[in-house]
């Protein structure tokens, strides 16, 4: 027997590859979806208020955040190019959820799995895109032949105020067919207003819609982005502690010499060795050559935890699959280095945009067949899903997309990671149908962004200076002159 195989398995030992193993008859499959997501790790990572992660809780942010700033909203648009009505109804469904967008975009990246229950309050007499955690959906039934989703089942114990310092924790278990909708209580006889279970038709057929990220082949549900990088980020934050304790422990320590101890004590002010603070003693009086002062410090005893630190950091860049500009970082390198990190951006944020475009389909789909069948409209006709084609939405929207897309931009501006070319560039690839595709007309306004911010952020003397009306002996409007 070969030495090295010593402790590998039979299957290891027959194959040379070891992505490979001799087949399993039959072969176990699993349609179960067992494995919800962990919302409480994943959301607590992004807000840094889950424990034992807190030191890294800054790097948390970028990988989930920057990359939906950069994705913008969809833009769904009728395949018939002159129908009108149906364009408008897509705009107004844009710009009514247009925070509900944002919101799917991060939970989706974040949590791995986001449900959407779009249905009509008859209460509320208006659309309403419900979101089911997906921790709620504890069963889901599949179509054996098909794969398609025949039966949802979400419990959810959900606690309520009823009034001053006063709750109630009711369940609720719902079932989602193709043909119907039951609603099951527990607990709801405590309510003001008490909840019946009851069974409604479903006419339209419609489900919840999983938004899944980055889910594998005949997989319902998504994974986190932060399962790649989730141990190097819990590493990161305990070398970060252990670093910030020995610091804390490791203070500078006084060695004094001296004969005559109590002496010594009166000569600078002290009555004991308890009364001496090494922080708040800026002065000390040897007056004899046997007094003498020195400070210790544990030297280099720091750097290991900083290279170790920094090889985490590079790690986590390296397995989140963002690139190193979208952390605000500058990237160290060439021009080249710089645009193929832009690239790589776009590629990551265009592939995020694909994932999402057939849950975006059914979404807006089933939307418009509720609001019409609601009203007693025509049937709703095909659609198809765009990004960002900001000719054909209204004006609060394309704000949105330039807000969303700012956002992304400061993250790069901040660490002084690209050009104002490189930027141009990479607004041009992200938005090719924009108008401002002229570079010195892009220079200018984004010199006139940067030129308000500075002048936002400064004092009143600053920024009459930035105004020209400090020093200006032409300016008879009640200038200010170093006189005054």
């Amino acid at each position: 027997m070969n030495l090295l195989t010593f402790f590998k398995t039979k299957d290891q030992i027959d194959s040379n590859d070891a992505t490979r193993r001799t087949p399993r008859r039959p072969n176990p499959v699993d349609w179960t979806n067992n494995y919800t997501a962990n919302s409480e790790l994943t959301r607590g990572l992004y807000h840094n208020t889950f424990p034992g992660f807190k030191l890294a809780g800054g790097l948390a942010f970028p990988p989930i955040a920057v990359p939906a700033w950069f994705m913008g909203l969809p833009t769904p648009a009728p395949k018939d190019d002159t129908d009108e009505v149906t364009a408008d109804e897509l705009n107004q469904l844009v710009e009514r959820f247009s925070t509900e967008l944002q919101q799917i975009h991060i939970q989706a990246h974040r949590e791995g799995t986001v449900w959407v229950w779009p249905h009509w309050s008859a209460r509320g007499n208006r659309l309403i895109w419900e979101f089911i955690p997906d921790e709620s959906v504890i069963d889901i039934i599949r179509d054996l032949d098909t794969g398609d989703i025949t039966e949802i089942i979400t419990n959810e114990q959900i606690t309520i105020k009823v009034g001053e310092e006063k709750t109630v924790t009711v369940e609720r278990k719902r079932i989602f067919t193709r043909e119907r909708v039951t609603v099951q209580w527990k607990g709801a006889s405590a309510l003001p207003d008490k909840l019946a279970d009851r069974t409604m038709r479903n006419p339209l057929r419609i489900m919840p819609v999983a938004f899944a990220n980055n889910q594998d082949g005949q997989e319902v549900r998504g994974y986190s982005d932060y399962t790649r990088i989730l141990s190097d980020l819990k590493n990161y934050h305990d070398i970060d502690l252990a670093w910030s304790r020995m610091l804390a422990k490791f203070s500078p320590k006084m060695i004094q010499q001296v004969r005559d101890v109590d002496q010594w004590l009166a000569n600078n002010g002290w009555a004991k060795f308890t009364d001496i603070d090494i922080e708040k003693t800026d002065m000390i009086l040897n007056l004899t050559e046997q007094e003498t002062t020195d400070f210790a410090w544990p030297q280099g005893a720091h750097e290991a935890y900083g290279a170790a630190l920094k090889k985490t950091f590079r790690k986590i860049i390296e397995a989140s699959g963002v690139p190193e500009i979208v952390w605000g970082l500058k990237t160290e390198g060439n021009r080249a280095s710089v645009e193929e990190s832009m690239d790589s951006l776009i590629k990551y944020v265009h592939d995020k945009q694909a994932q999402k475009n057939k849950p975006y389909l059914r979404l807006f789909s089933d939307s418009l067949r509720i609001m019409r069948f609601a009203t007693l409209g025509n049937p709703a006709p095909e659609i198809e899903i765009g990004w960002n084609q900001l000719d054909a939405v209204s004006d609060e929207v394309r704000s949105i997309i330039f807000r969303n897309f700012a956002q992304g931009v400061a993250a790069i501006v901040g660490g002084a990671a690209g050009t104002k070319e490189q930027l141009h560039s990479l607004w041009m690839k992200m938005y090719p149908d924009a108008t401002d595709d002229d570079y010195d007309v892009f220079k200018v306004g984004l010199s006139d962004m940067g030129a308000h911010n500075q002048w936002r952020n400064a004092d009143f003397m600053q920024a009459m200076d930035f105004q020209g009306l400090v020093n200006d002996p032409d300016n008879d409007n009640g200038s200010i002159t170093d006189d005054e």
